[in-house]
């Protein structure tokens, strides 16, 4: 009886681990950073905030978009990653 109880705890707490897990994914706002002037510029592209693939500009690939920080137009630089 005791195994039996300590498997379905074990499953359980992976089932509640995994949706936590997904719960902190969140679609933004993708911003790039200005070489030039260093200011934050929206995208209008859509970008998670947790993943593993980084989140490039439709416009130009080799630009990884980050999140904006604050209203400060100089202020953003989170990474951010690859809707799925």
């Amino acid at each position: 009886m005791i195994p039996v109880v300590l498997v379905l705890m074990g499953t359980g707490a992976a089932f509640a681990t995994k949706a936590n897990s997904n719960s902190a994914k969140a679609l933004v706002n993708g911003y790039r950073i200005d070489i030039e002037s260093g200011e934050c510029f929206s995208t209008s592209q859509q970008c998670e905030t947790v993943g593993t693939e980084p989140c490039q500009w439709i416009a130009d690939p080799n630009v990884h978009l980050v999140e904006r920080t604050s209203v400060n137009p100089t202020m953003c630089g989170n990474e951010l990653f690859k809707a799925q």
